[in-house]
């Protein structure tokens, strides 16, 4: 499993076993010259290690708590956007496939992240997924053909139905997502077995709530530059949603780390609820930086 045509020789990162650690190198990055293309942004994120911060601690990863994700999310929107955008991606798709798929495929997802490998997640935890797994001898096929993966990526994770397991999630290298020569858009490519991983209990809304905690973490950053700007209009009622904002992001944090480390059965209801809290406090904080025309 996880043989990408994309093998190449390059440096394997080193690991952060300590939260401290994970914010050195965070700092060290935003230090440097912006640069927001995308291919520098998967090479930033490649070479620093923080693509291997949440492997799981029984997988040999540190398992570095969400309040320390979401710090380093924050600080990387302030430094580039399209860096912090892809590491989000990233994690969510490494959340989907947390709870998913065996065990022997979970530990070959790790592994790659732990060489500095970027896994993608496109699409949005929520939507029903579109895309069909039909078989087609050893392997299967995917109908219609998924969108091509943005560049920068190593990996592109969807979502799928196919007949006898349910909805799936399925992992495609970012070489099986481009067209073929002559193609405008993308084939059809073979999906190995190896690469289809049966969802968990509950790794779709699992997967939500990841997205909207960070993006809150993204949210939370932006806002917090724009704070410190003095044309932003009445700054005391801007301070108090960004404390809101700020306050959500941290209980949901320490809500995830428990869901990580003990799995009890989730509540639906209050995922749902955190979702929205966090969306709302984003639309309120920048309706109260947006200046007034």
């Amino acid at each position: 499993m996880m043989k990408s045509a994309s093998d190449r020789l390059r440096p394997v990162p080193a690991t952060l076993p300590t939260e401290g650690q994970v914010l050195a190198v965070v700092e060290s990055i935003v230090l440097r010259p912006v640069s927001d293309g995308q291919d520098m942004a998967a090479a930033t994120l490649a070479k620093s290690g923080l693509l291997a911060i949440s492997i799981p601690a029984i997988f040999g990863g540190a398992d570095i708590s969400n309040v320390v994700v979401a710090e380093a999310i924050s600080r990387l929107s302030t430094w580039s956007m399209r860096t912090a955008e892809l590491f989000v991606h990233h994690l969510i798709a490494l959340e989907l496939l947390r709870t998913s798929g065996t065990t022997e495929q979970r530990r070959a997802v790790y592994s790659r992240v732990a060489l500095g490998e970027v896994f993608h997640f496109s699409a949005g935890p929520t939507v029903h997924p579109m895309a069909r797994l039909v078989r087609s001898g050893l392997s299967f096929m995917v109908e219609p053909a998924p969108s091509m993966p943005p560049r920068g990526t190593d990996w592109h994770v969807l979502i799928a139905t196919s007949a006898g397991m349910g909805e799936v999630a399925f992992i495609l290298s970012f070489e099986d997502g481009q067209p073929s020569d002559g193609d405008v858009l993308p084939t059809a490519p073979p999906v190995s077995p190896d690469n289809v991983l049966v969802l968990g209990l509950d790794a779709l809304p699992l997967a939500a709530l990841m997205q909207a905690f960070l993006r809150g973490a993204i949210c939370r950053g932006a806002i917090d530059v724009e704070l410190g700007k003095d044309d932003i209009g009445d700054t005391t009622a801007s301070a108090v949603e960004f404390e809101l904002l700020d306050a959500i992001v941290l209980k949901v944090a320490s809500i995830i780390d428990g869901i990580q480390v003990d799995v009890p059965t989730l509540d639906l209801a209050q995922t749902e609820r955190l979702c929205k809290a966090l969306q709302t406090a984003c639309l309120r904080c920048a309706d109260e930086v947006t200046p007034p025309r």
